[in-house]
């Protein structure tokens, strides 16, 4: 019985191994990378059937500025952020801090920044539409049916 059930795991362990190696091939730096193309064309239709605007690949490649940016959560001020907004006994304003807010305040500051990103620029920055594999900006929805038509892809990109 203990003969079969090592030949039956080895098969499987075989198989398991043959499975995550269908549809990838090695890179030149001996990494893996699936076996995926697209045209300009087919990423086009794909922006469009998922509402992809020039914004939201913009954003993706990292060429918007970022959300933050103009806030005092994203500037050279030594800021220190406690959960009642007051500093902490022993820092000293000046030489630890330049700045104190509450959690509450960090809060309100960073979700008025996301909607005003999402106003001007019109994409939603805790959702991007968008996902780096293999070089290209895929949809989130082409990206989860590639890695739900090849699981493997979950692990490599």
């Amino acid at each position: 019985m203990r003969k079969i059930l090592a030949a039956v795991l080895v098969v499987v362990s075989l198989c398991s191994i043959v499975i995550l190696a269908v549809g990838v091939d090695h890179g030149e730096n001996g990494g893996m990378s699936a076996d995926i193309s697209y045209t300009d064309e087919e990423l086009d239709e794909l922006y469009s059937e998922f509402n992809v605007t020039e914004n939201d690949i913009k954003f993706a490649k990292g060429e918007l500025p970022h959300y933050l940016e103009g806030t005092v959560l994203n500037s050279d001020v030594r800021l220190l952020v406690t959960e009642d907004g007051e500093s902490p006994e022993g820092m000293v304003e000046g030489v630890d801090y330049e700045m104190v807010i509450s959690e509450e305040e960090m809060i309100v500051i960073e979700a008025d920044a996301r909607q005003r990103y999402l106003e001007i620029y019109g994409v939603d920055v805790s959702n991007p539409k968008l996902d780096e594999v293999y070089g290209y900006m895929l949809p989130v929805g082409e990206v989860k049916r590639l890695i739900i038509s090849n699981p493997s892809l979950a692990f490599d990109y």
